[in-house]
């Protein structure tokens, strides 16, 4: 409760406060991952398609060329630390930004929070993401497989291939969710209150909603940023590992519709989690 959220910033420690954060957040935090591995699970043959489709699949040809789990475990082992690490994270650089910039709007520190956690995390999953979509995309049978060569061939920093354009997408995705879920947030809420001035907050079945908008809205704005960190991740080499020379490839080849090849797979695995 609120007494355990005190107790986890009262340390000056930010690593003894992000511990606290997890000890005490921690029956929230095992649902979360259990509801994350769920989220994954499930939707990871749309996550497979979407891959192919950026590289230059047409949604048949991902269709047909099977293994649409390849690297599933992977990206478990990735993303489910990589909630943890945000989450707890998030907490200690929203105290310690409450209480830099008291005069800051809070909503302003969330969202500063919420990006600073996501960088946080983008060094744990960055390696899981490299491995996931160069599986997605075929080019290795096996996760160990893929871990072997990807090592052999660039040492660590082949599973930092792609870091800056995985950054490039979460933070613009991350500012652009925050904001439309309070802009929809408040529109919705305002129209409940017009049907019924009783309503102070919105149901959870509104407020799902509202989360599956803001989802769907940022999704898709930032599909070419999406496509542009698929393609450092597989084919890196190709663009010098630069998001801007990747970017300007894709124009000149398949003009500006071809960055967002891949869209409507995208939106249909983010919009519902």
């Amino acid at each position: 409760g609120a007494a355990a959220a005190d107790s986890s910033t009262k340390s000056s420690n930010p690593v003894q406060a992000f511990l606290n954060t997890i000890i005490n957040s921690r029956g929230h935090l095992a649902a979360a991952a259990a509801a994350r591995c769920t989220s994954i699970f499930t939707m990871y043959p749309i996550d497979t398609l979407k891959t192919r489709m950026q590289m230059g699949n047409t949604f048949k040809e991902s269709v047909q060329k099977g293994g649409i789990m390849k690297g599933v475990s992977g990206s478990l082992v990735g993303q489910v630390p990589y909630g943890v690490l945000t989450f707890g994270s998030y907490e200690v650089y929203k105290e310690m930004l409450l209480k830099k910039f008291p005069n800051v709007r809070p909503v302003f520190i969330y969202a500063m929070a919420a990006i600073l956690g996501d960088v946080t995390g983008s060094g744990w999953v960055c390696p899981s993401e490299v491995i996931k979509q160069q599986m997605q995309a075929g080019m290795y049978p096996t996760t160990g497989d893929a871990i072997r060569s990807i090592w052999s061939k660039s040492g660590l920093g082949g599973f930092y291939q792609g870091y800056m354009g995985g950054l490039a997408r979460d933070v613009p995705f991350r500012v652009a969710q925050l904001t439309s879920y309070e802009v929809a947030k408040k529109v919705f809420l305002n129209y409940r209150k017009r049907q019924d001035e009783s309503v102070k907050e919105l149901s959870a079945v509104d407020s799902a909603v509202v989360g599956a908008v803001a989802g769907t809205f940022s999704a898709a704005i930032t599909a070419p940023l999406d496509k542009i960190k698929t393609l450092l991740m597989t084919e890196g080499s190709k663009y010098g590992g630069s998001v801007m020379q990747c970017a300007s490839s894709i124009v000149q080849a398949e003009g500006v519709g071809g960055l967002f090849a891949g869209v409507v797979p995208r939106v249909v695995y983010i919009a519902p989690r």
